[in-house]
């Protein structure tokens, strides 16, 4: 084999190795992303949880103060910002600018959108962080004393949670493990009373027997 040739064979060795290099890099990069986006996906369930509990306890001991739900609050808007490192606010594509004049269609010469966006289009929020700006807002209100349904602002926290759970799932679905269609669970009642006997039993201690 001529020097020539063994120059070209170890020139695509090389890039070979650079692509796998690269292939390598991207996934393990990939991965890291999904992990640490699971770890913020349980904390905005964690908290939400908690403010659909606040919103109508269904115990009367379960209690909270204002405090304690403006924590939760504090932890919802902090989220909101933790979300935005994964996903950034979607910009306009079709708008420009020209002698400092946002153009394209529909043109915005509000000064309201100005005043709000500072001149430049910071882009829009995207719509899973909605679900959990929800969650945010709707402990703000109950913190400084919320006087409508109660049950309902509880059902938007619980819809809302859901919803985000929904969208995270599609934005991690390459990473999920997949179910086949044998998988899929049963329809479970919402009243225990209703369901079937136990198949497997229970054995528990019984007061005074120890």
């Amino acid at each position: 084999m001529s020097e020539g040739m063994l120059a070209a064979v170890a020139g695509v060795v090389a890039v070979l190795v650079t692509l796998a290099q690269w292939y390598f890099s991207a996934r393990a990069a990939s991965r890291q992303r999904d992990v640490e986006m699971t770890q913020w996906g349980h904390e905005v369930i964690d908290v939400m949880a908690e403010i659909e509990t606040a919103c109508f306890p269904l115990s009367p001991e379960t209690r909270y103060s204002p405090s304690e739900i403006e924590k939760l609050s504090q932890r919802a808007s902090a989220l909101v910002d933790k979300g935005r490192l994964f996903f950034p606010n979607v910009k306009g594509e079709n708008h420009g600018n020209f002698l400092g004049l946002p153009i394209g269609w529909p043109p915005t010469f509000s000064k309201a959108k100005r005043a709000v966006d500072g001149g430049g289009d910071k882009g829009t929020r995207v719509k899973i962080l909605d679900y959990v700006l929800r969650g945010c807002y709707v402990a703000r209100h109950l913190a400084v004393g919320f006087n409508g349904d109660k049950e309902a602002l509880r059902a938007h926290v619980w819809q809302s949670r859901g919803d985000f759970v929904s969208l995270l799932q599609k934005e991690m679905g390459n990473s999920l493990r997949r179910r086949d269609r044998d998988d899929a669970g049963d329809h479970v009642l919402k009243d225990p009373s209703l369901w079937d006997v136990p198949e497997r039993p229970l054995t528990l201690p019984r007061s005074g027997s120890l």
